[in-house]
């Protein structure tokens, strides 16, 4: 019996984003000139209303998925067995300690395994990365920013949070500033380079920032 290879799910293809001219009512592509191609009227402001409502002053309260979906493990099956292996550990501690002496060693064994998979589910490079990007959501200040690429991942079947990886650039005091953070969302695959957006960023280091408004 032949084994097949394990379903990947492709990002769909991007769709043409397209406006409505205020001026004659015809649907256009958004072309980098932000005019419109049958009449030549300007799509600048609708290109900037479609940047969507400014983000509140901070500090912002997040919901409890918001903030769960910023902070997830890289690989959630490693994290979840690796805590599966500790808790038991844990729990056979003190039963070998005071009891069973044998059981020390497979008590070890168990803690050491959880420790390396917990580690290796959530780096604690990721972790620190996210916690700064909390930051940034609820207490950064905004700034207009527009996305410079949006690379699509087949999504892999232990790894979250890898559907997308979304990079903006935007502005503070003249200088420019990169991010980029990760997507789980098939429909954020259709973004296209250029869309605007709004950025969140810390005012001591805006290094650290993060795209508003966050994902749930």
């Amino acid at each position: 019996m032949t084994r097949r290879p394990p379903l990947t799910m492709e990002p769909p293809e991007p769709l043409e984003p397209r406006l409505v001219c205020p001026a004659c009512g015809t649907s256009v592509p958004v072309a980098p000139e932000a005019r419109c191609e049958v009449c030549g009227g300007s799509l600048a402001d609708v290109l900037e209303a479609s940047r969507g409502p400014r983000p509140p002053l901070p500090p912002r309260r997040l919901t409890r998925a918001q903030r769960r979906a910023i902070l997830r493990p890289k690989l959630r099956a490693h994290h979840d067995l690796g805590t599966l292996f500790l808790a038991l550990g844990a729990l056979m501690l003190p039963v070998a300690l005071a009891f069973l002496r044998p059981l020390l060693l497979m008590t070890a064994i168990f803690l050491g395994v959880g420790f390396l998979l917990r580690r290796s589910g959530w780096p604690g490079a990721l972790r620190r990365e996210q916690r700064r990007r909390l930051r940034a959501l609820r207490w950064g200040l905004p700034a207009p920013a527009e996305l410079t690429r949006v690379e699509r991942h087949v999504i892999p079947s232990l790894e979250a949070g890898r559907v997308v990886q979304l990079d903006y650039a935007f502005t503070v005091h003249g200088q420019p500033f990169l991010g980029s953070i990760p997507s789980p969302h098939l429909a954020d695959a259709q973004r296209r380079p250029g869309e605007r957006v709004w950025a969140v960023y810390l005012a001591e280091d805006p290094r650290i920032s993060a795209l508003w408004p966050p994902e749930s």
